[in-house]
């Protein structure tokens, strides 16, 4: 039933979902022969030209932002008065869907793909603005995509909206500076993050009251919620997200990443984690192919990001403790929650470049001695933290430290040895990877091995060991 709605270019399928600025179909894309979500506006609220703008700086917002998990953008127009939204066709539904029968592990994977993606459009200028469980969907292979940027804004816009003291964003999951209707910026999008992270491991919402106000009041002004004592190992990323003082809470995105997986591999409670995870990436793949119909776009993304993803830590800590007899349980339980994905060959993303760029120069800064002396500290230590310090962040990591300086310095021992012993840590965790069916895992081993050793004759072999299993 499409209620009769027309557009010229697109077969409308069905309606899949209602809002109060607009309605959803299952369309075909005819020029294209490709099913995708169209985004029907209001007729009532087209008849408005302030929804009416906002609308269209929707799909202008969404379709500057591309990354693997945020929702790609096909187009945007009107069409005899009708005002439309065309974008990639998500059919293994929302994280509200599926928020019951996910485990731990699960939904840690989902929450870091988020915060991956706003990660990214923060660094892009724009805030999400109504990050909630029904606006996080997945793609059919289970991995997680950050929805509708209906009122997401520019960062250093104004709108009219926050001048009249209008707070815009879902009660159940809005920052305190969101509530009070005060500028914000990407931390507001992770601490509504942090409270569907709370809601998915607690089972319920962080804050309940008889009516709306009243939750947007409870949290500007009571505490941060806890967890339930057996995921109190797990406060730490909830204090972190939700923290009431804005300048408390993580930095961005990619802070609260590195947070995660540090917690995760530091923390007694990781083997639970990956007894959990073992059957997770199944699971995820067989709920997607329950959907009727369902076809998963094709060539929506336009580049990959190169994520190692929770199983990467994971295997990593595991590999690390096997080694040094620190673990008393098989490994044959791990396998990866993490999606996998391969990077196309495509221009680097804006976001990257800038990355390089910093990177460069926080290397650029400092003399040779000092390169060398903390990219001994860092091997020492991530030898010792499952890899900590070893390749991340850039420009500050013991193979950035150590490769600038056998640039400055071809022949420097003390710089070789050093990447020869980070290709030996990757080496045993590939190792480590491979013998447990983690093949996304190795390879990302593997690239970060030959990326300090390109001629270790260990890696070069496990990668063709790689190449044999993954072809069966």
């Amino acid at each position: 039933m499409t209620d009769s709605v027309q557009v010229s270019g697109y077969k409308l399928v069905q309606k899949i979902g209602e809002g109060g600025m607009a309605t959803v179909y299952l369309a075909v894309q005819e020029s294209l022969d490709r099913e995708v979500a169209l985004k029907i506006m209001s007729p009532a609220l087209a008849a408005n030209e302030t929804f009416r703008d906002q609308f269209l700086k929707e799909g202008r917002i969404a379709a500057k932002l591309t990354h693997p998990h945020l929702m790609t953008v096909h187009d945007i127009g009107s069409d005899n008065g009708v005002y439309y939204l065309a974008s990639e066709y998500l059919p293994a539904g929302t994280l509200r869907d599926r928020m019951q029968r996910l485990n731990t592990a699960e939904v840690l994977e989902i929450v870091r793909d988020v915060a991956s993606g706003l990660s990214y459009a923060h660094e892009m200028g724009f805030v999400h603005r109504d990050v909630k469980p029904g606006n996080i969907m997945f793609r059919s292979n289970g991995s997680a995509v950050l929805a509708d940027f209906g009122i997401a804004k520019a960062i250093k816009s104004v709108s009219a909206a926050t001048m009249a003291g209008n707070a815009i964003g879902t009660p159940d999951y809005m920052s305190p500076e969101q509530a009070q209707a005060t500028p914000v910026d990407g931390r507001s999008d992770l601490y509504s993050l942090g409270a569907v992270l709370f809601e998915c491991l607690a089972g319920r919402k962080p804050y309940q009251a008889s009516d709306a106000y009243a939750v947007a009041l409870m949290h500007v002004t009571e505490p941060v919620p806890k967890l339930p004592e057996k995921l109190a190992w797990l406060q730490p990323l909830i204090d972190g997200l939700m923290a009431k003082r804005v300048d408390d809470r993580f930095a961005n995105g990619d802070a609260f990443v590195a947070a995660l997986d540090r917690l995760l591999a530091a923390n007694p409670q990781l083997d639970a984690v990956l007894r959990e995870s073992r059957s997770a990436r199944r699971r995820a793949v067989a709920a997607a192919g329950t959907v009727s119909g369902a076809v998963a776009p094709t060539g929506s993304r336009k580049w990959i990001f190169a994520g190692v993803g929770i199983a990467v830590v994971l295997v990593a800590s595991l590999a690390w403790k096997t080694w040094h007899g620190k673990t008393t349980g098989p490994i044959e339980s791990a396998t990866p929650i993490a999606p996998t994905e391969t990077a196309p060959d495509s221009p680097s993303p804006p976001l990257v470049m800038a990355e390089n760029a910093a990177a460069d120069a926080n290397l650029a800064k400092m003399d040779l001695p000092t390169l060398l002396s903390r990219g001994d500290e860092y091997l020492a230590y991530g030898e010792k933290n499952y890899g900590e310090k070893l390749d991340f962040p850039p420009g500050d990591n013991a193979t950035d430290l150590f490769l600038e300086a056998r640039k400055r310095d071809p022949e420097n021992g003390r710089a070789a040895k050093g990447l020869e012993q980070i290709a030996a840590f990757f080496v045993n965790a590939a190792n480590s990877a491979l013998k447990n069916g983690l093949y996304t895992a190795t390879d990302e081993f593997i690239k970060k091995g030959l990326r300090a050793d390109p001629k270790n004759a260990a890696l070069l072999k496990l990668k063709s060991q790689l190449a044999k299993a993954e072809a069966g």
